[in-house]
């Protein structure tokens, strides 16, 4: 086993050491409309007909979201050929909701009121069909219209971007990866449909109430597990404990919160990819299931990577802590499991790159799973950003890659959503077919 050069903290929390980067060169591009080749055009055409054919929320009661844009696009990075995109497309949009006259459409909504309608989920589309409008009044520039909505006001709309589990984040990292105006519009609806209630913790910031400070959020996340004051306070993990917490323990959450400084922008954003990687890669369970919800910790520090020199750079600081304050929600709401590093450390390279890596994934039994080609991307897209750390990230994709065989951490679900029997489920192998040809 090969040892992982690592920091370590006060908490003992150990992550790779840091690349030392003091700018980040901007995330890649692709620009489909400027791509004439036949996998680009074919992505382009699958996102524009999502865009008119299925919501940004999807069922039980659109309290769930559609990762189409994720799932195309991250299958593109990837290199998926032309017919393995379709095939996806076509999978993928059975799972969604389909546009029609059940939705309140955008002449509900105009500029004076848009924001009298933030949470209210059956206005999903209406939103879609608002921005769509706007970016055509600003002939096209789609970008122009995200600038004014997001950051406007004494509430900007960006401050609660951590709602639904970090999926107007996702979905806007998307948009911009592969400059579209369809996702950017979508990325806007989930981001008023979705708009975290706790936005008013950067809205308007309240006294520091912490007892300690660290530039590290892993010590945090530590000290955190270490706090009995959370213990007895849940007894299942799932989306659901987010309002128990918020009720009974937010005091608790905001004096951890307040603890973690943000001393250096960039160096802090490639401690939380880091952090990332071990609370989503790093379990040891054998069970071979992944934790849901700690994935999205990683795929939203993906995004932001992504979107880094897209944000204003006086928003950063914001938008770290926004982060940081979602990640700390999501482990408590997990019932705060042990993690490190050393199980990422302990899988033999053995030959193995990404080349290897991204094979194995475009073959993958779980190749149509919605989530599946965005955790193997993040630690891929951290490694191209941060250097490959004596293969810390490719460790992890290939752990990820020889041992997923689901997600688990749900509880109880949902109204309308029952963890044991939906969401998807691989075929059968099937030789020389794919998805679903390959472990």
């Amino acid at each position: 086993m090969s040892t992982i050069p690592s920091m370590i903290t006060a908490r003992t929390v150990h992550l790779p050491l840091p690349s030392q980067q003091k700018e980040l060169v901007p995330s890649p591009v692709y620009d489909l409309a400027q791509l004439k080749d036949e996998r680009s055009q074919t992505l382009k055409n699958l996102l524009k007909k999502g865009h008119i054919t299925v919501a940004p929320l999807r069922e039980p009661n659109l309290i769930l979201h559609s990762h189409l844009p994720h799932l195309l696009g991250s299958a593109y990075a990837l290199g998926a050929n032309s017919e393995q995109l379709t095939k996806t497309y076509e999978h993928e949009i059975t799972t969604l909701v389909n546009i029609d006259e059940r939705f309140v459409r955008g002449d509900q909504i105009d500029k004076a009121s848009w924001r009298n309608f933030l949470t209210q989920k059956p206005y999903t589309i209406a939103f879609v069909d608002f921005f769509d409008e706007e970016v055509k009044k600003n002939n096209g520039d789609w970008k122009r219209v995200l600038q004014e909505y997001l950051y406007s006001g004494q509430e900007p709309l960006i401050n609660g971007y951590i709602g639904g589990l970090g999926h107007p984040f996702i979905h806007l990292a998307y948009a911009y990866e592969f400059q579209s105006k369809e996702v950017a519009t979508e990325a806007l609806s989930l981001g008023c449909s979705e708009y975290d209630l706790l936005h008013g913790l950067l809205d308007y910031p309240s006294p520091d109430t912490s007892t300690y400070k660290t530039s590290s959020l892993g010590e945090v996340i530590k000290r955190i597990r270490d706090d009995k004051r959370f213990d007895g306070l849940l007894d299942m993990p799932g989306i659901t404990n987010i309002a128990i917490v918020a009720q009974q323990r937010l005091n608790v959450v905001v004096e951890h919160w307040n603890a973690w400084e943000v001393l250096d922008p960039v160096q802090s954003l490639e401690q939380i990819c880091d952090l990332s990687v071990v609370l989503a890669l790093g379990h040891g369970d054998s069970s071979c299931l992944y934790d849901f919800f700690h994935a999205h910790i990683m795929t939203v520090a993906h995004a932001l990577r992504i979107l880094w020199h897209v944000f204003p750079e006086e928003r950063r600081i914001s938008i770290l802590r926004q982060y940081a304050l979602f990640t700390i929600l999501q482990y408590i709401d997990q019932l705060r499991m042990p993690f490190g590093i050393e199980e990422i450390e302990s899988i033999e390279v053995a030959g193995r790159d990404w080349d290897w890596v991204v094979d194995r994934a475009l073959k993958h039994k779980w190749a149509l799973d919605s989530h599946f080609f965005k955790v193997v991307r993040a630690p891929k897209a951290f490694c191209e950003t941060y250097g490959d750390k004596n293969n810390f990230y490719l460790r992890a994709a290939i752990k990820f890659i020889t041992t997923f065989d689901g997600w688990e951490g749900f509880g109880r679900g949902v109204d309308g959503y029952d963890p044991t029997k939906d969401g998807y489920r691989p075929e059968e192998v099937k030789v020389g077919g794919y998805p679903g040809s390959a472990e």
